[in-house]
């Protein structure tokens, strides 16, 4: 990026140091605007590079708002592996996963031709042309891989109904058994001459993940009994799936959270990221032996969380992608030395989403980002670490007058804790500012040192002070760290939340007396906690939160373990903790406006959760409001819905903070 916006986004701008325009600056010639929401809203989605067999092009999925779209529109996008120009190669508007065939002569990817129908799978030669629709299915396929020979192509994908079924369903008799009548998602085969499916794994099996073995027969793959989040989270194994006769071998069920199977190119080994006896949650690396099941920790002790794996071509070491505090960092660790990692591409954004490595090991393709700039794919070299930008989705970035963000810390109890401070353009040092709390979900999420547009910069333009704090419980700051809030949600992390306000109104950056706090999902459930806590917020914003702790174990589809785990039980044997910690139960002393935001159809945190504050707080006389976002699940996807959400989010924090 410029120089001079670099400037502008890192540096404090004093009083009349540049001439305004009505809401914008001008710097130079050049004339910054304001990052507002629907500004934000521009930034282009970018999907996981992927690297041809021969090296030379980078493939990649892009997604931006397009008018008359009530989603994202996805095309699929091509850039020369050493630079240059863009090419696109489909016109959308729903296409995504793109995937190369090991010979390099096909394309394959998933394009849904019509809303609310189930995606097919493409495909199309590297050069262009007109898309092949490959298969007919009844359930969306996700997780394409090619077999090494390339002639078939494995798929994830639900069991479709058996036509008697459908027949009943499409007649009206859709009721459906409770858990038993779920579907559960397989491992399908198509060949890539005919398209047409077969099952690769049994039919009572739930497949969640899965890679070839080199013989292209057999796939190594993570499955569990029942087709649930909780059982995928908490009840996994690893088995051998043999595609041809769709039967499973399994190989080892002593890990949990396991997730991303990467066969070793030998074969004789699967990495998996993923829990063991010693952490309540996963995150670390683990190497099983296909033929004893034994499974040998790469990362042990590892102070961050790893987020992604893949093995060098050679076999010799496998590249990770690592959480580290706010930073994201990319490994390499042989097998034979545990624990002995090696930094490489130091010279990459801090903050990768994702990560792809060349045939013969040299080079990384990363999609990364910095604090001025969103994703853009960029090259690495593994050797030297010196990277290069090889697209410019997202310069116009470029032209908007951005905030500073910056790690900030503080000490509460034994913790040093980290936030991401992001402060309003043209910040003077030594004014007070009206500040947000943004508190994110997990419990163990974590923020990054990232562009952030979304709600960084849009609230910091709009005036106020930002600050994304890494309580106790969040990642990237190893298994440790990640449990101390378990059996204490609303005690340490909480004080963890406020230690980092009260930072910021002593250093004479926050105006005490206009607070707010702002949070999804566990985000959310801390800030209806928070306001039956303290009063020094002027208001509130709680999406998709959990309000009410008890009701909460049995409507959520993480159901029962991943409660009991977090509160040492169940709240049917002991409901005291659930009881203690949840805001309901507290709801007297609540004086802070709040605004509720939830989508209708949210499985993760139910909406009656939010139902259930909103009319506590309207008896008890609290200003408030609820907001439903029709057909929306735990995240609110639809752009119309996102300017809605930001939108209000804004006037409620104008209405409240003057």
């Amino acid at each position: 990026m410029a120089g001079l916006v670099r400037a502008m986004g890192n540096l404090p701008c004093k009083a009349g140091l540049m001439p305004r325009i009505g809401g914008c600056v001008m710097a130079g010639r050049r004339t910054l605007r304001k990052v507002t929401v629907d500004e934000a809203l521009k930034v282009v989605g970018i999907g996981p590079a992927q690297l041809s067999p021969d090296g030379q092009t980078v493939l990649y999925a892009q997604g931006r708002v397009q008018s008359g779209e009530k989603q994202r529109v996805g095309r699929i996008m091509s850039v020369p592996a050493n630079g240059g120009r863009k090419r696109k190669l489909t016109n959308g508007p729903r296409d995504g996963s793109p995937l190369w065939s090991p010979d390099g002569k096909t394309i394959a990817f998933v394009r849904t031709p019509e809303e609310g129908k189930p995606g097919q799978i493409f495909t199309m030669p590297p050069d262009g042309g007109e898309p092949e629709q490959l298969t007919n299915l009844d359930t969306a396929p996700s997780g394409l891989r090619f077999t090494p020979d390339g002639k078939r192509l494995g798929f994830v994908a639900k069991h479709p109904d058996a036509a008697a079924s459908k027949r009943r369903k499409e007649a009206g008799d859709d009721a459906r058994l409770f858990r038993s009548d779920d579907p559960m998602t397989r491992l399908w085969t198509c060949t890539v001459s005919s398209g047409r499916p077969r099952p690769g794994s049994p039919e009572n099996v739930h497949v969640t993940g899965y890679d070839w073995l080199p013989d292209g027969r057999r796939a190594v793959v993570v499955c569990c009994d029942e087709p649930n989040a909780n059982a995928e989270f908490f009840h996994s194994r690893i088995a051998v799936a043999d595609t041809t006769e769709a039967t499973l071998e399994t190989v080892s069920d002593h890990l949990c959270f396991v997730a991303m199977p990467c066969v070793s190119p030998d074969g004789q080994a699967v990495a998996v990221i993923g829990g063991g006896d010693r952490s309540g949650w996963g995150g670390q690396v683990w190497l099983v032996a296909l033929a004893s099941g034994q499974a040998t920790c790469l990362t042990p002790d590892l102070r961050g969380t790893v987020l992604s794996i893949e093995w060098l071509p050679d076999g010799s070491r496998l590249l990770l992608m690592v959480a580290e505090g706010m930073m994201t960092h990319l490994y390499t660790v042989e097998p034979s030395s545990p624990g002995q990692l090696q930094r490489v591409c130091e010279d990459l954004p801090p903050s990768i989403n994702a990560v792809k490595i060349s045939a013969d090991g040299s080079v990384g393709f990363a999609t990364a980002e910095r604090p001025e700039l969103p994703p853009e794919i960029w090259r690495c070299d593994i050797a030297t670490g010196e990277p290069k930008r090889l697209t410019r989705e997202n310069s116009f970035v470029e032209g908007l007058r951005l905030g500073k963000r910056e790690i900030i810390t503080w000490k509460s109890g034994d913790y040093r804790i980290e936030g991401v401070l992001t402060l309003p353009p043209g910040y003077r040092k030594g004014r007070q500012y009206p500040t947000v709390l943004v508190i994110h979900g997990g419990p163990a999420g974590r923020f990054r040192l990232d562009s952030s547009v979304l709600p960084g910069q849009v609230l910091a333009s709009a005036g106020y002070v930002v600050l994304q704090p890494n309580p106790r419980g969040s990642s990237g700051y190893g298994a440790d760290f990640t449990c101390a809030n378990f059996n204490d949600w609303g005690g340490g992390d909480f004080q963890d939340l406020m230690k980092g306000v009260d930072k910021l109104v002593r250093d004479g950056i926050a105006d005490r007396e206009r607070l707010a706090v702002y949070g999804g999902s566990y985000g959310g459930y801390m800030t209806a906690w928070t306001v039956t806590q303290t009063n020094r917020f002027r208001c509130a914003v709680c999406q998709c939160g959990l309000t009410d702790l008890f009701s909460m174990h049995g409507t959520t589809d993480i159901t029962p373990d991943f409660m009991d785990m977090y509160f040492g039980g169940s709240p049917y044997d002991d409901p005291t903790l659930y009881r203690e910690r949840s805001a309901m139960t507290h709801l007297d002393r609540v004086k802070t406006p709040t605004l509720f935001l939830h989508g209708e159809k949210d499985v993760r945190v139910p909406i009656s959760q939010s139902y259930q504050m909103y009319w506590g707080l309207r008896h008890k006389g609290v200003e408030t409001d609820l907001v439903i976002y029709p057909r929306e699940g735990h995240g609110i996807a639809e752009v119309p819905h996102q300017r809605d959400l930001y939108g209000r989010l804004l006037a409620w924090l104008a209405t409240h903070m003057k």
